[in-house]
Parts: C-alpha cells; sequence; structure tokens
C-alpha cells in the first residue's frame, strides 16, 4: 500500500516538473526525436518506411503502438499514463494499424481482390444499365416525335427519318473523334489481348474509347440501327477493369501480367452477364469466346464479379424504367422425343443461317474496304440509316425495343401484336440490315440481333409444324431453341444455350436446345469460322491461336528463325550501351551474351537506361557535359530526375524490336560516344575512357533449339505469351523467333 503511495507521488512530481515547449523549437533541439515522458518512449513514426502491399516490413513490425502500456524501469506494467481507460476511438485505430500492418498478406491479398472483382461487376452493371436507359429514352422520344400529333403520318416519317439520320451521324463522329478502336463489337480486340497480344490492342482499353463506345452505341441503337449491345458492353467493363487496375490501391493487378489478364478475363463476363443477367451463361460465354486458354482461377473471380453484376441487373431491370426479357411460361412437362429429330433439324438449318450471316457481313466489309465512291464512313452510315428508316417506320414494332418482338415470339400463346406474315416480313428486313449495320464504322454487337432473326426463323418452322403435325407443337418453344441455335451458329458459342435458359427462366427446353445447338455448331464450323474470328482476319487484328497460311507444325524453327539478332555484352560501358539504345528503341529487352556469345539472359530496357544514367553520373568526365541524345532524348540529365513513371505494364507492352525491324547484324562498331558540352560543342570520347560494368540479367527468356517443331513452339506462344523466343545451339545464341514469324495480323490462317 505504501509502495504504491510513493509510486503515485512520484508520477505527480514528474508531471509538476515536465515544459511545455512549441513545436517548432522542439524540432530545432537535437535529439528531439525521442522524448521521455514519465519514463515512457514516444516514438515517431514519420521515418518509418511503410511497407510496399504485399510485403513484410520489420521496421513497422517492431514499432509497439500500445507504448503507453511499456514497461519501464519503476513503472507500474498495469497502469496507464492518463490513469484512464482507452476510448472506443483509439481501441479501434490501434486495432486499425495492427489490421493494416500486421494481417497476414494472403488474406490482404484475398480482401484487395474480391472488393476489386465487386466494384467491377457494379460499376459494369450500373454504366450498362445507363446506356441502355438513355437508348430507352431516345426510342420513346423518336416514337412520341414521329407519332400522328404532330402533322400526320407524312410529317411523323421525316422527324424519324432526320433523327435516325443525326443520330448515326454522330455515333459515327464519336468514334472517329474520341478512338477508331470503339468501333464494332469489341470483342476481336479482346480475344486479341488475352492471347498475348496486349501490345497491340492496349489502345483499345483506354478511357476515352469508354466515352466514344457509350455515346457511339447509344446513338447507334437510339437511331434504329439494328445492331446489339453485349459486345460493345463486353468492351466497356473491359475498359472498367483496366482503368480500375490503374488505381493505387489495386497497383497489384497492374503490375502482375497474368492477374491484369485474368481480370479482363473477368470483365468479358461480366460484360455479358450484366447485358442479360445471366452470370453462369456469362462466365462460359467468355470461356468459348475471348480465351484462347483457360486458367482455371480465373473461374471463381469471372463468378464473383458476375454474381455482382447479375444483381445489380436484377435491382435495376426490375423497375419499369427500360425494356427487359420476360420469362416464359412453357407447361412443364417433357417434350416429346420424337421431336427431337424436329429439333436436330432447326439445328442444322440454323447452322447453315448463321455461315451464310458470317459470310454476309465478310461479302460486306471486303465491299467497304476497297474504298469506292460511296464508302466513306459518313455517305456509308448515312445511307444505312437512311434505308432501315424507310423500311422500319411503316411496323411500329419494327421500330421498337428488339426484346418486345422477342417476347412476342418466345410466347408459349398465340401472336397477339404480330402475325406470321408480319413475322415473315421482320425476317426480310432485319437480316440484311444486320449483316450491312455490323460492317459499319460504329459499336455494334450481333447477339441480340442474332436473337431475333433466330426467333423469327424459329417461329415460323413451329408455326408451320402446327398446322402439319396439330396443337402438339408448341411454336414458342421452336422460338427460342432456334433463338439460341442461330447465335451459336454466328458466334459458334455453346454456352447460348445455358444464357438462353437463363434469360427464360425455365428448362423445359433442356434436351432440344442443347441437340440443335451442337447440330448448328458442327454445321458452322463445316462451312467458315465464327463471325468474331472473322472479324479478326478482316481487321488485320494479331491472334494467336491461329498459325500463318506458309507454317506448319511440322516445319523446324530453323526455317523461320532471324538468324541475326541485336544483342548486349556482358561487360559493357555507358558509351556502348547508350548507342545501342539509341540505335533500337523500340526495343523493349536485349539479350545479354558473354565474349564467346553463350547467352546468360535477357536485360529489360529501362534496366539499361538507369544504368547509362548511374555510370553517367559516377564519371568525372561526363560530369561536367550534357549528354546529347538528339530528338528523341531519353535519358534524364540527373539522378532525381530518374523517376520512370511507366509502371512494369507498359515496359511489357513495347512491341519486341524484331517484329518490327528487319534483321540487322549484332557486331556494330561501338566506338565513339557522342557527347556535347556545356559550350555548345562536340566531344567525342573513346570507349577506353568509360569504365565497362556487367549488365545485369533481370529477364528470363524463353529459349528453344534450331531442331524444335514449329508446332510445339506455337503452343509455348499461346500457353505462354511471349513476345520472342531466343534459338541456341550448345548454349549459343544463333537466332531469335518472334510472334509475327508463327502468327500474322490479318492473314487467313490454318488452325493447328
Amino acid at each position: 500500500m505504501n509502495e504504491s503511495k510513493q509510486v503515485s507521488s512520484r508520477k505527480e512530481r514528474n508531471l509538476e516538473n515536465l515544459e511545455t515547449v512549441p513545436l517548432d523549437e522542439l524540432q530545432e533541439r537535437p535529439g528531439s526525436h525521442s522524448l521521455n515522458l514519465q519514463g515512457y518512449d514516444t516514438v515517431s513514426l514519420s521515418n518509418v518506411p511503410l511497407p510496399a502491399f504485399g510485403q513484410k516490413s520489420e521496421a513497422v513490425r517492431e514499432v509497439n503502438f500500445d507504448f503507453l502500456e511499456a514497461e519501464q524501469e519503476g513503472a507500474v506494467p498495469e497502469e496507464r499514463f492518463s490513469g484512464e481507460a482507452p476510448s472506443v476511438y483509439r481501441r479501434f485505430s490501434g486495432w486499425l494499424i495492427r489490421w493494416i500492418f500486421r494481417v497476414p498478406t494472403p488474406l490482404r491479398y484475398f480482401t484487395h481482390l474480391t472488393l476489386f472483382l465487386v466494384i467491377l461487376g457494379v460499376l459494369s452493371a450500373a454504366v450498362i444499365f445507363l446506356v441502355d436507359l438513355s437508348v430507352h429514352v431516345l426510342e420513346v422520344f423518336r416514337i412520341w416525335i414521329s407519332s400522328d400529333n404532330f402533322g400526320g403520318y407524312f410529317v411523323g416519317f421525316i422527324f424519324y427519318f432526320l433523327t435516325a439520320l443525326i443520330l448515326c451521324l454522330l455515333s459515327t463522329f464519336a468514334c472517329q473523334a474520341l478512338g477508331k478502336e470503339a468501333e464494332g463489337s469489341g470483342i476481336p480486340q479482346m480475344k486479341s489481348i488475352l492471347s498475348g497480344f496486349y501490345d497491340r490492342s492496349k489502345n483499345a482499353l483506354k478511357l476515352r474509347v469508354l466515352g466514344a463506345k457509350s455515346l457511339g452505341l447509344i446513338c447507334a441503337i437510339g437511331g434504329g440501327l439494328p445492331v446489339g449491345w453485349e459486345g460493345p458492353n463486353v468492351h466497356i467493363a473491359c475498359i472498367i477493369s483496366h482503368q480500375l487496375s490503374r488505381l493505387p490501391f489495386f497497383r497489384f493487378i497492374r503490375r502482375d501480367k497474368s492477374l491484369r489478364l485474368q481480370m479482363i478475363g473477368a470483365a468479358c463476363a461480366v460484360g455479358l452477364a450484366s447485358s442479360f443477367g445471366a452470370p453462369v451463361g456469362g462466365v462460359l460465354y467468355s470461356l468459348e469466346t475471348t480465351a484462347s486458354f483457360y486458367i482455371v482461377r480465373t473461374f471463381w473471380k469471372a463468378t464473383a464479379a458476375t454474381v455482382s453484376g447479375a444483381l445489380i441487373y436484377k435491382l435495376l431491370y426490375d423497375t419499369p424504367l427500360v425494356e427487359a426479357f420476360q420469362k416464359t411460361s412453357f407447361d412443364v412437362g417433357v417434350v416429346d422425343p420424337t421431336e427431337l429429330v424436329l429439333f436436330a433439324l432447326l439445328g442444322i438449318l440454323m447452322g447453315c443461317a448463321g455461315s451464310l450471316f458470317v459470310f454476309c457481313v465478310h461479302q460486306v466489309y471486303r465491299i467497304r474496304m476497297k474504298k469506292l465512291p460511296l464508302t466513306n464512313r459518313y455517305i456509308l452510315v448515312g445511307i444505312v440509316a437512311s434505308v432501315a428508316a424507310i423500311l422500319q417506320y411503316p411496323v411500329e414494332l419494327f421500330r421498337l425495343d428488339p426484346r418486345m418482338a422477342i417476347n412476342e415470339l418466345f410466347s408459349p400463346e398465340t401472336l397477339r401484336v404480330l402475325n406470321p406474315l408480319q413475322v415473315f416480313l421482320l425476317l426480310v428486313v432485319k437480316f440484311p440490315l444486320v449483316v450491312v449495320s455490323v460492317g459499319l464504322p460504329i459499336p455494334a454487337g450481333v447477339f441480340v440481333p442474332s436473337f431475333l432473326l433466330g426467333s423469327c426463323f424459329g417461329r415460323l418452322y413451329g408455326e408451320l409444324l402446327k398446322l402439319i403435325f396439330g396443337d402438339i407443337i408448341v411454336p414458342g418453344g421452336y422460338a427460342v431453341v432456334a433463338a439460341a441455335s442461330f447465335t451459336t451458329g454466328v458466334t459458334r458459342a455453346l454456352s447460348c444455350a445455358v444464357i438462353i435458359f437463363e434469360v427464360t427462366g425455365q428448362l423445359r427446353h433442356l434436351v432440344p436446345t442443347l441437340v440443335a445447338v451442337l447440330f448448328a455448331f458442327v454445321t458452322g464450323n463445316i462451312f467458315n469460322r465464327s463471325l468474331y474470328d472473322t472479324l479478326i482476319i478482316m481487321k488485320n487484328i494479331p491472334y494467336m491461336p491461329y498459325m500463318r497460311k506458309d507454317r506448319t507444325p511440322d516445319m523446324k524453327v530453323s526455317q523461320v528463325m532471324i538468324r541475326e539478332c541485336i544483342s548486349v555484352q556482358e561487360y559493357s560501358n555507358a558509351g556502348m550501351l547508350q548507342e545501342i539504345l539509341q540505335a533500337y528503341p523500340e526495343f523493349s529487352c536485349f539479350p545479354v551474351v558473354n565474349k564467346d556469345g553463350y547467352l546468360l539472359g535477357a536485360v529489360k530496357r529501362r534496366t539499361l537506361l538507369t544504368l547509362v544514367a548511374t555510370q553517367s553520373q559516377q564519371s568525372s568526365m561526363i560530369s561536367k557535359v550534357d549528354v546529347d541524345y538528339g530528338d528523341n532524348e531519353e535519358f534524364p540529365a540527373s539522378s532525381g530526375n530518374m523517376a520512370y513513371d511507366e509502371e512494369e505494364e507498359e515496359e511489357e507492352d513495347s512491341v519486341h524490336s524484331i517484329e518490327n525491324s528487319s534483321t540487322v547484324s549484332s557486331n556494330r562498331n561501338h566506338s565513339q560516344w557522342k557527347t556535347k558540352n556545356t559550350n555548345g560543342g562536340h566531344n567525342y570520347l573513346p570507349e577506353s575512357s568509360l569504365s565497362h560494368m556487367e549488365v545485369p540479367k533481370d529477364v528470363s527468356p524463353l529459349l528453344v533449339t534450331e531442331d524444335t517443331q514449329l508446332g510445339r513452339v506455337h503452343f509455348l506462344f499461346v500457353m505462354l505469351m511471349p513476345k520472342c523466343a531466343y534459338v541456341v545451339n550448345g548454349g549459343k545464341l544463333t537466332g531469335v523467333v518472334t510472334r509475327l514469324d508463327i502468327v500474322e495480323c490479318g492473314q487467313s490462317s490454318s488452325t493447328s
């Protein structure tokens, strides 16, 4: 008892002797970084380096955040400085600091990744809904302004025609002004990126392309062109994913190439799931149409993102703001097995129709590429918009959202709004318009138009069978099956069956749909490729899974490799490295060899830039002059400016040199280094005056031999996505083989 009183009196005397010092004066005192307040050492965190994401920091872990409870000589461990229990705020802040710095890295990684996927799904679904809502507002406005309330039928047609023309021209203008990468579906570009050509298609993921895609899609569909929105929605979701990964909080995604591609694959699934409210179908569709191979870990990521997008879809599309697909109400029961033959025949017909659709799109695009007088983007879009307005104005349902017609055709009851003749006219009018519109320089998808065309054909097929076999036939069921099988014939995606199940909400036609889809898939592949692969060829988009036409899997690497390639010596000086960097500015990395020509590894361009700048500072001779780098000034004057803003992502994006350059000799004469002094004159410093330094090897290249079969190399390129592979013979560098030695942009290629 007496001991505790003595401790209390001693603490009171210490408090009375405390001196109040201004902060400015305190900072000027020597050794003021640590104060002794009643025996408790306060710790300043200002000089403690914070760990990067995914790394542990010993400095931070050694900091005792409960320093008020620290045991000091003469202090009672159980007592606190204030003598009171800590507040709720202090307890929470202390817990938060401990969680940030002490939680296991895998848990932090999983938390950040899950947060990214949820934000991706929610944000993508919200943007897609806003685009759909804007389209709906434009359609309602055009129907209202073209009604009989403004002067009769002819005046209404004039208003409808002019609004269609203005909106469609605005759509193509937005693509030309903001980014031509917004034209078309967007899925071919995503296929190219996911096959390893991120560096050649990365411009399609810029933020300005998002604006062009959204505005162009709103104007195109609002202007009456029969194009879909699922492809553009996939593109929009991928842009959102890419831009989210650029935020500092998600920097770890951008720096991991594999994870970055997984997020783009998940975004492809989100785009489709947010268009139809079909999370399972969206995941499977992205797997089939965009991935050259599939990483299993991507599946849960895509599922988490699509579920988030589908939930937002359900919340928003349950409102009467926009038109949505209605659930079907077919009688629960098993389809007669004898009808499977009729469904199989329908699948074959839809496969033929789908391949015909792809063929027509290809021919229209070829005509457009001939640069004929009427193929200017504004003239062509104006003509198609005018024809579409003239053909669609007489029938009101032709002008409305295609989902209204699809809901009518999917109905198990007798047609009420349309009659069979109007369904036939709808098929005849929409088929050529869709074929032409898909090839226009505007954002254009093909999924919903394919649903519409397939359901028209299936409804007519069902009505004909009903006349033959009686009431046992349900024409609406054939419309559902035909919609899925025709879309499969166009896209060659079996997941269209799963999407149609989620859209209709029924599994009554499960077996007939699967049978028809399989027959449509096989039949379509007999005649041509899918629409997306055809667009890749037409638009000269590189795609790794298909080899060049003049390449066969049995060929040897020695038959296609480049014999001479640029290399860096293991020990080089700054002058040699600078001359190489200036001579080949498009190179992203260089092979490193020793004096005998043996390959030791590879080095990144950025590493060489840092090495040259560091060496130039250390040299007393170079410190007095400013290096002249010509018009392309790549090297900063001092290390203080060596803040490379390019992320690892940008470094990987650089196209490998040998893909775009001719064969050059690696035995260049690096005898001089050109510098500029402060007086404007030039000095030429011999290499002997500069010290040699060891070039680091920070890249592990892909190695093959001259006798390796090209089919094996192609498989490695598809799976590992490198830009090149170095050819060695007995360890010596003998050449290089690049992606474009195997795959040529836009060339009609043969499947290996």
